[in-house]
């Protein structure tokens, strides 16, 4: 005898068509920073610019965790980006025992830079798929991350 539920079955999408997705953006991504060495970033190095153009000045512990990086790797990378000249670290005056990452003039410029070779890179990627639909996509992704959220 079959025994009926009320539950609606989930449709089997695998976890795995997002992450091959979001490596190949990524991989594809570096290769055409590559192609800009007057740029000389990476991809990894990118995400820590955008996230100081957006916020202006965070702490190192505040860039791991809005960029999912342990903190070992966003001090290798701040330590990069002070190297080249496009981050400051300078000392926290509410707590000398932090520092406050802030993008450099060049770290502005370099933003800028990059900005429309990402807008095209965006283009092609999303070439023929409704805007709508990406703003749908968008939404459920952002759905599944508070889900994950919640449970961590």
């Amino acid at each position: 005898m079959e025994i009926i539920t009320n539950k609606i079955k989930q449709p089997e999408i695998s976890g795995f068509t997002m992450e091959k997705t979001v490596k190949l953006m990524k991989l594809s991504f570096s290769r055409i920073l590559m192609m800009h060495p007057e740029i000389d970033i990476t991809v990894d190095q990118w995400i820590i610019i955008q996230l100081l153009f957006k916020h202006k000045n965070l702490s190192q512990q505040q860039l791991a965790e809005l960029s999912f990086k342990d903190a070992p790797t966003v001090t290798r990378i701040i330590d990069i980006l002070v190297n080249k000249d496009i981050v400051l670290r300078e000392t926290d005056n509410s707590d000398r025992r932090k520092f406050s990452i802030l993008l450099t003039e060049s770290g502005h410029c370099i933003y800028q830079m990059v900005i429309p070779i990402l807008d095209e890179f965006r283009r092609e990627a999303y070439a023929g798929i409704p805007h709508t639909d990406l703003i749908v996509l968008e939404g459920i992704m952002n759905k599944i991350f508070e889900n994950l959220s919640k449970q961590n």
